[in-house]
């Protein structure tokens, strides 16, 4: 059986009910857990479904192994402090409390530096159950995927538009591949777009909107796939405390199928399991 996989990183199953999005939720749909080894600390004892990392599992059918774990790390925006303390923060505890004196002189913190997931192609995936596998911009996986395709630079508003062409570019992708009745046993793509609306615009009009835009787009193709069509996310949402319209990532996914193949479908590992058995159908 030809399958294809739609990946929505965000995608939260109680808006998705709430709103009865009925082409997102198709013939089966719910939650998923997520391992905790996707998780990591985004501030002190604070852990969260870390989207390379979740994507990672849905992939490959395991949870990531310890060397793929990333930590966040802050770093100076001044160039020579920050060089200075890599060269002596690994051996000396000179740094501890010194940060405070450092900013009110001038020396501020830039954002978190993140250090990307190198690429898993060492590993078994989904893509190597297909003799003739397609993907476009996978987390851990794809050469041209990028955690930060706009860079730093890029904030607020025109930052989420930026997100918006690129979900608009793969959804014109998805429709080529679909229309030209491409050869493929099994087709991935994912969009973000969503992700950054749910953290910068969690329960805003932009945010449902986004919701009902990709609702209409899996209307617009599901006719044209042949086999399966597998919907997931890698976390859903939730309101960040403290915040009108922050959200945070919340403790389970989303996903759904077009067709009951009687698959358990309870975490996130099970996607790799619930894809090779299409596959051989």
């Amino acid at each position: 059986m030809r399958v294809t996989i739609i990946g929505i990183d965000g995608l939260d199953y109680e808006i998705v009910e709430k709103m009865d999005l009925k082409n997102l939720k198709q013939t089966i749909y719910g939650k998923l857990t997520i391992p905790r080894e996707c998780y990591r600390e985004i501030s002190q004892d604070i852990y969260s479904p870390w989207t390379p990392l979740c994507w990672m599992c849905i992939i490959t059918g395991k949870v990531p192994p310890e060397e793929h774990h990333q930590k966040r790390r802050k770093v100076y925006s001044n160039s020579l402090i920050e060089f200075i303390r890599r060269k002596t923060g690994k051996y000396l505890k000179f740094w501890s409390g010194k940060r405070k004196i450092l900013m009110k002189t001038g020396f501020k913190l830039s954002k978190y530096e993140v250090v990307e997931t190198p690429y898993i192609r060492s590993m078994n995936t989904i893509f190597d159950l297909a003799e003739d596998a397609m993907e476009i911009n996978i987390p851990s996986y794809s050469k041209d995927y990028t955690l930060r395709p706009f860079g730093e630079e890029r904030e607020g508003i025109e930052h989420l538009k930026l997100f918006d062409k690129e979900d608009a570019y793969i959804k014109k992708y998805i429709k080529s591949v679909l229309r030209s009745n491409s050869k493929y046993d099994l087709f991935m793509a994912y969009m973000r777009a969503i992700d950054h609306y749910g953290h910068q615009k969690y329960g805003t009009r932009d945010l449902f909107n986004r919701y009902k835009l990709m609702d209409f787009f899996i209307h617009e193709i599901k006719d044209n796939v042949e086999g399966l069509l597998l919907i997931c996310s890698d976390h859903g949402f939730q309101r960040l405390e403290g915040t009108r319209t922050g959200g945070r990532h919340s403790d389970y996914a989303f996903y759904s199928l077009n067709m009951d193949l009687e698959c358990k479908m309870e975490s996130l590992l099970d996607i790799y399991p619930c894809v090779e058995n299409a596959l051989k159908k």
